[in-house]
């Protein structure tokens, strides 16, 4: 579990870079999308990182896969949230929806509900 940890941390760190260096490379739109998969990794980042730590401390190994599970879809979240891939034309209110990203989001989410019920 501690390597998934600090494999999450470098992802981290490498989402805090990646806008600046797309914004760089890909332009403006590409790095406002680098963001917005930054602040979402924020939002779900402390609670990996409670369940991990919680999972060590406990000793519940069926947590492992799952954190690895959870890692691998946050990956593949920024990569879609940040490429635009199936990006749906905009609504009248500006909202891009990206189905296969929501799909990952959600997927995510479940890999954390998964740990913590583990964890009671």
């Amino acid at each position: 579990m501690i390597q998934v940890i600090l494999a999450t941390s470098i992802l981290y760190l490498i989402q805090l870079m990646l806008p600046g260096a797309l914004k760089k490379r890909a332009g403006e739109k590409v790095a406002e999308r680098a963001t917005k998969a930054l602040h979402n990794l924020r939002e779900s980042l402390p609670v990996f990182f409670v369940f991990a730590v919680l999972s060590i401390q406990s000793n519940i190994a069926d947590n492992l896969q799952i954190a690895v599970a959870w890692l691998v879809l946050r990956v593949l979240f920024v990569a879609a949230y940040s490429s635009g891939i199936n990006t749906k034309p905009a609504n009248e209110s500006g909202y891009e929806a990206q189905p296969i990203r929501s799909l990952v989001w959600v997927l995510s989410i479940v890999c954390l509900i998964t740990m913590g019920a583990n964890l009671v």
